[in-house]
């Protein structure tokens, strides 16, 4: 039995494995790890016998995961994010270096958001260094879990894992944009018109399985309207020039159209009934939040 002092596994050669999945085969993860092939061979099969299962399967061409080596992976992909976190906050908080917030946004959080999750930081902590990653959510959600990203502002999924907390919650309010031109009945005047009009549109939408897609989805659904999706895109900045252009109809958050200069080419159209979003900030769940993260939170304008 191994006792406490000595794991079966240490964080060396969890690197190994991990490079031996990555480069698919021993001779190029040698080279990459700076070790002869057959030391490599000799540890991995150490590592194997130790833990008392295959890690991988070899070919004459390639080395391939075993069930057994997937689940390993999977189940510590966290680790080299989580050593990582740690050893910034230490060099941090200890030993003075440059502190540095890393921010995540999703793909429909728009530019127009931007100023006021940022603004308020940077203006009151200059001297933290900000980095921006711009990913889907999905990926969002895992760079959190893996302490890869302090902070993310996204559409929250219906379920976020156990190792993820939310910190901020934000109201998004939507409105609906036309080509500039077009006839729109008024929908508390004509609601059997406004109704017909909507479902003639080809509307410019997220994604399917998107949050955002879904609160849009439920919106009409509540209003009994059948709408038809012409096109399906992650970015409502995009969408907005889309349909200043004549290519669709579009619901976008009202904030995204603050930034987008050329108004004249859109018709703005008000909802009968309020369309919103929730916006999420999320973090690593922690016993204690690093400084730089609770400013971060604390400054954020809406």
């Amino acid at each position: 039995m191994n006792s406490p002092a000595s794991p079966p596994l240490d964080l060396r050669e969890l690197h190994l494995v991990r490079l031996v999945a990555s480069q698919g085969g021993m001779t190029a993860a040698a080279k990459t790890a700076g070790l002869s092939q057959s030391a490599l061979t000799r540890q991995i099969q150490l590592i194997e016998a130790r833990l008392g299962v295959r890690l991988f399967d070899r070919t004459t061409r390639r080395v391939v995961l075993t069930p057994a080596g997937a689940l390993l992976l999977k189940e510590t992909q966290a680790v080299p994010g989580i050593l990582e976190s740690a050893m910034r906050r230490l060099r941090e908080e200890v030993l003075g270096a440059t502190r540095e917030i890393r921010v995540g946004f999703s793909r429909s959080v728009c530019l127009a958001h931007l100023p006021g999750l940022l603004h308020g930081h940077v203006k009151r902590h200059p001297e933290v260094r900000t980095s921006i990653s711009h990913l889907a959510a999905s990926a969002l959600i895992e760079s959190i879990a893996s302490g890869r990203l302090d902070v993310a502002i996204l559409a929250p999924p219906a379920r976020l894992p156990d190792s993820v907390e939310i910190l901020h919650r934000i109201e998004d309010r939507f409105v609906i944009v036309a080509p500039a031109g077009r006839q729109v009945p008024e929908a508390l005047e004509d609601p059997d018109g406004w109704k017909a009009w909507a479902a003639s549109q080809a509307w410019i939408v997220p994604p399917s399985g998107t949050r955002s897609r879904a609160c849009i989805d439920d919106w009409w659904r509540a209003q009994e309207i059948v709408t038809s999706a012409a096109m399906e895109l992650d970015s409502f900045d995009t969408a907005i020039h889309l349909v200043a252009l004549g290519l669709g109809t579009a619901c976008v958050p009202r904030r995204a159209l603050s930034t987008f200069t050329r108004k004249k080419r859109l018709k703005r159209v008000n909802p009968p009934h309020p369309l919103t979003r929730e916006l999420v900030v999320i973090a690593p769940k922690r016993e204690s939040m690093p400084a730089h993260v609770r400013e971060f939170v604390e400054s954020i304008l809406f």
